[in-house]
């Protein structure tokens, strides 16, 4: 009989949510003025920003060693594990997923399947949390990886960055030639597309109005919210930005009460910088 254990990155927000200390978490490690730190584990996202204005250069990250994965995949072994799927942050974001599959090769006496969720932050633990759900309830691990892809088929991310910089120095912006030379004076529309990259959509002037078309995109994609099964709140130490949002969204008669807005982890933090809010969500299928 199988026993599925459930792997996935500390950029997924697992940290910030209870209730799940069995799905294991590989380490995204923190560089800040040459000093390292272990996502979520050594650094907080309150600790991370508090540094991020003082910074003498940008901060990157490393994806987790495979020394790292082997010992995960080690232990759950160990633990009579007889299979492990590891959902992975989008392979254009990181390194990760393809580090995943050489280190699966690495170990013996148990099936490794990593799963490239083509996106990131909260609704890659939105998966890894779906997955956990259903090895519990006894789905083999041909259904679970089924269902996760009928997942990552109906996810979306808009959102605004304040200031592109962070993106586009650590080349997660993929479209950023036609961005640069106003990276100052614009706050683009984002998106996290279907092939799990990061591209600039609209050119907007002002803050207030890339918040109005973030909130607007989402309207627009899931019918005033109720074509949307879980939301979250993007944001990088924007407190203000994020009640804005419940605000406007309220308005609209969508309940925000259960909607995911903790500050998104270090990990993802470096690459975005800080005052960055969004709405990700993943629509209803059937």
């Amino acid at each position: 009989m199988s026993k599925i254990g459930i792997i996935t990155c500390s950029t997924s927000g697992l940290d910030f949510l209870k209730g799940y200390e069995d799905i294991r978490i590989a380490r995204t490690t923190i560089i800040m003025d040459s000093k390292e730190y272990l996502d979520g584990l050594e650094i907080t996202p309150k600790e991370f920003y508090a540094q991020l204005d003082n910074l003498q250069t940008i901060p990157k990250t490393a994806m987790p060693s495979t020394g790292h994965l082997v010992e995960i995949y080690e232990q759950l072994k160990q633990e009579g594990y007889t299979d492990a799927i590891y959902i992975s942050i989008s392979d254009h974001l990181s390194g990760t997923f393809q580090n995943v599959c050489i280190a699966k090769d690495l170990v013996e006496g148990i099936n490794i399947h990593p799963f490239n969720s083509k996106t990131a932050t909260f609704i890659t633990g939105f998966m890894a949390i779906e997955a956990h759900r259903l090895s519990k309830e006894g789905k083999s691990v041909e259904e679970i990886l089924a269902y996760l892809e009928k997942l990552r088929d109906n996810d979306r991310i808009f959102l605004m960055v304040d200031d592109l910089k962070f993106l586009v120095k650590n080349g997660r912006l993929s479209n950023a030639s036609g961005f640069i030379a106003q990276a100052l004076k614009i706050k683009p529309l984002l998106e996290l597309n279907n092939d799990g990259k990061i591209v600039a959509t609209e050119k907007i002037r002002t803050t207030r109005k890339a918040i109005d078309r973030v909130i607007e995109s989402f309207l627009e994609d899931t019918n005033f919210g109720n074509d949307a099964k879980f939301v979250f709140l993007f944001n990088t130490e924007a407190p203000e930005h994020v009640a804005y949002i419940k605000a406007v969204l309220e308005e609209n008669r969508i309940d925000t009460s259960n909607f995911i807005d903790a500050p998104v982890s270090p990990g993802i933090g470096c690459h975005v910088g800080k005052g960055v809010v969004g709405i990700g969500y993943i629509k209803n299928f059937a």
